[in-house]
């Protein structure tokens, strides 16, 4: 059976501890007769997965999905987009067509930059400011990670602050035990380079890891009149040195530090174009966008403290700090028009379509007083914390009990305006733009702080796994506010108070060793942000979810159906993902909706023998709801749509793996049209440009081992060459990709 079969549908953390020392002592150690004889699983301590049943997916109270390094290399993608539509219950669309703003949600809980699901590095928060600034305007570097573990059900209460659709924790390159490295270069379409290379070793009771990623390329868009690329260039570099203690110490002890310094260029445009222009060449991007530029980056350390107590206890605390820049000079208004605006006057034939047309032509010069405007999106976040955690096993007659307890504070800066510029106005003369003034702007700063805990206990008693959990959120927050701000100023600041308590109960039952159902409920919570008015309330949800699993050999299928009842609906309104009304700032409240639907996985190996396996991989989310309850300033109505939620999504992949070593694989990606606005189903809405497109894509694969250490492999995506709108935002129609093919080398050391 192949591995990739074999490891997909979860065991759960079987697959993310397949690699680890732990994972024999913990299999052994959840079974009844070795339950006592637990030193082995504190004494080899453990990996930072944020999945608690390290035991085949029969036992698993909710859903839960591991892409291995294995999975990972396949396609080798950097696109986190590309590398999670594998994932059933994941809605993923590309805004710029690289994946440089991730745009991720699970169960249809968000329509904008993965602003509603818990994303961690590690198990600990990576977002820029995960309570402050909820949007995922940084997303940790999919290529240097080594996998990537999705968790929906009760079990997210443990991981916060985010709760109501489920978490996407990125692991980083692990300290191997023994000395060794990789290296991964890759050259392909549009001058796009990669290189990813590391090296680590164990030597007694010390290990460390070096590790650094790079890539670049010049995009795919071709700006009009001007030489500059529409490409990237991204710098990462991470650290990591661990203490183990003696084996034959009276406490088991692990200590681990992690650095990361990455920076990022990306010349990307939230400027999108007409209909018409995106159907005659949808790699085209404006002349006038051509300084838009992003420059991000991160510093970032961690320290992890694991410390033994007893054979059946373990406390884990890990102290954390993130300093993440974002400098976009980003297009905000065109000759007097905001960003949000511009595409839809032509688009809808109003008045003065014609000039703006041809000023996005460059065939006219702007007339009005701002010209072609510039804003400068210079923000600073700094996010830290420390959460600890402590495990107990223990036995109270029949029942097996697994008691998590755990507790965080956290603490979020955000910073706006840090070098003191507000905009830069230009004129468009003779199609090119001419510098006329900059706009200064009084730098701003503001802070949330959070206190959070959980508890949770898994038990197990015959063929019944439960899983009662408890989490509780005290959040102070603050909103941005210049430093020299006046009196007034500081009394009207937007400040919010609140806490929440959400339980949640999973359960699975074994039918047979083959059979097993499984269901969950809890409630849901996400923070508003520290932008939001005086008095929003969080998100609030009740989320249930219930299903059946069947593993037989190589043969398994996971069916799991959900409702999420939203009794509060949020969204974060932003430049890039306008709120109804065109509100770009702060947090709307959209009144409650629903949303169900069904996640299909299917895993099998078609074929084995006469040396070689063909494996078949389906991953499928079908998803509908509306809104049940109007918001309160009428800017989304009962019966609504869920925007940017497409009715049917999935993934085919089925492959060749010979027993001498070459692989191939074909993946065929779809996703259905959807709406991009609630209003777009209302009885008279013209929505002709109020939907994204379908779309249909295949990526072909194969690699061929040169030696034992050494792997060439050729990749082809998107192979017919499909183009279509997935995404309306910030200004105008956006697609994926064209037909792109790479060339890369893979070696072990």
């Amino acid at each position: 059976m192949s591995e990739c079969n074999s490891l997909y549908f979860l065991s759960p953390a079987a697959r993310a501890f397949r690699h680890t020392p732990l994972a024999a002592a913990l299999l052994l150690a959840l079974a009844p007769a070795a339950f006592a004889e637990r030193a082995a699983n504190v004494k080899e301590l453990p990996a930072v997965s944020i999945l608690g049943n390290p035991e085949d997916p029969q036992s698993s109270t909710g859903s839960a999905y591991v892409l291995t390094e294995r999975e990972l290399q396949k396609f080798s993608s950097s696109n986190a987009n590309d590398v999670l539509r594998s994932v059933p219950g994941v809605y993923t669309r590309e805004e710029n067509g690289l994946g440089v703003f991730p745009r991720i949600s699970i169960r249809a809980a968000s329509t904008g930059r993965s602003d509603r699901i818990s994303v961690l590095e590690d198990g600990i928060p990576a977002a820029m400011a995960p309570y402050a600034n909820t949007s995922a305007y940084y997303f940790p570097n999919m290529g240097r990670m080594s996998s990537v573990e999705v968790l929906k059900g009760p079990e997210i209460l443990m991981h916060g602050p985010h709760t109501t659709s489920g978490a996407v924790n990125l692991i980083s390159t692990p300290i191997p035990e023994q000395a060794g490295g990789k290296l991964n270069a890759e050259y392909g379409s549009f001058g796009a380079l990669k290189l990813h290379a590391h090296y680590g070793a164990t030597e007694g009771q010390w290990g460390f890891l070096v590790e650094t990623y790079q890539a670049q390329g010049d995009g795919f868009h071709d700006i009009d009149r001007s030489d500059r690329s529409a490409g990237h260039d991204i710098e990462e570099y991470m650290g990591k040195l661990r203490w183990t203690s003696d084996a034959n110490a009276t406490y088991a002890q692990e200590v681990e530090l992690k650095l990361v310094y990455g920076v990022e260029v990306a010349n990307v445009s939230y400027l999108g174009l007409t209909d018409a222009d995106f159907k005659h060449d949808p790699n085209r991007r404006y002349g006038l966008s051509e300084l838009e530029q992003m420059d991000r980056g991160r510093k970032s350390a961690s320290l992890r403290h694991v410390f033994g107590f007893t054979d059946n206890t373990k406390l884990t605390t890990t102290t954390y700090w993130n300093d993440t820049y974002r400098y976009y000079d980003r297009i905000n208004q065109i000759n007097g028009v905001n960003l949000g605006g511009v595409t839809s006057i032509v688009n809808n034939g109003l008045a003065n379509a014609d000039l703006i047309q041809d000023i996005l032509d460059g065939t006219a010069d702007t007339t009005h007083a701002n010209g072609v405007r510039y804003q400068h999106g210079d923000q600073e976040y700094i996010s830290k914390g420390v959460q600890t955690q402590l495990d107990h096993w223990f036995v109270t007659g029949a029942l097996e009990h697994e008691l998590m307890v755990g507790v965080r504070w956290h603490e979020d800066t955000t910073k706006n305006q840090v070098k003191g510029r507000s905009a830069s106005i230009y004129r468009q003369v003779n199609g090119r733009l001419v510098y006329d003034r900059t706009v200064l702007g009084a730098p701003q700063q503001g802070e949330s702080e959070a206190w959070s805990g959980w508890i949770a206990d898994r038990i197990r008693v015959g063929k019944w796994t439960w899983l009662p959990i408890v989490r509780y959120e005290d959040i102070e927050s603050k909103a941005n506010l210049a430093k020299d701000a006046t009196p007034a100023q500081r009394a009207a600041r937007n400040t919010n108070s609140l806490t929440s308590t959400t339980a949640g109960l999973g359960v699975n039952y074994a039918l047979t060793e083959q059979w097993t159902l499984l269901a969950g409920v809890h409630e849901g919570f996400a923070p508003p942000g520290n932008g939001a008015a005086r008095g929003t309330e969080g998100e609030e949800s009740t989320n249930y979810e219930g299903g059946v699993r069947f593993r037989q050999g190589s043969f398994g299928v996971d069916a799991i159906g959900f409702l999420t009842d939203y009794q509060n609906a949020t969204r974060s309104c932003l430049v890039a993902n306008p709120c109804p009304g065109g509100i770009v700032e702060g947090t709307q409240q959209d009144g409650a909706k629903e949303v169900y639907g069904l996640e299909f996985g299917l895993f099998a190996d078609l074929y084995q023998g006469a040396g070689f396996t063909v494996p078949l991989r389906v991953a499928y989310t079908y998803t509908d709801g509306e809104y049940t309850k109007a918001a309160d300033n009428g800017s989304v109505l009962k019966g609504d749509v869920i925007d940017y939620t497409p009715k049917h999504i999935g993934q085919v992949q089925i492959g060749l793996e010979a027993d001498s070593g070459w692989r191939a694989y074909a993946a065929v990606n779809y996703a259905a049209e959807a709406y991009t606005s609630p209003s777009a189903g209302r009885s008279g809405v013209d929505d002709r440009f109020l939907k994204t497109d379908s779309l249909t894509t295949l990526n072909l694969v194969a690699s061929y081992p040169v030696t034992e250490q050494a792997e060439v492999y050729a990749r082809l995506d998107n192979v017919f060459d499909e183009q279509a709108i997935t995404h309306r935002g910030a200004d105008g129609a956006r697609g994926n990709a064209p037909r792109t093919a790479a060339v890369g080398l893979r070696l072990s050391f």
